[in-house]
């Protein structure tokens, strides 16, 4: 089956709707990536104060 594209109506000039052009690599969630953000916070932290 192939799949089906929803344009949105086109508002200005130029601008790329970018939903459209990534279809393929790595997809996390935010949650994920904050997570990862806020565990790389705190292992810094940590070691600063360790070492």
């Amino acid at each position: 089956m192939a799949k089906e594209k929803k344009r949105l109506p086109q508002t200005t000039a130029g601008l790329i709707n970018y939903f459209d052009e990534i279809e393929e690599g790595i997809n996390l969630k935010p949650e994920i990536v904050l997570g990862i953000g806020f565990g790389i916070c705190v292992l810094v932290i940590v070691l600063r104060f360790v070492l």
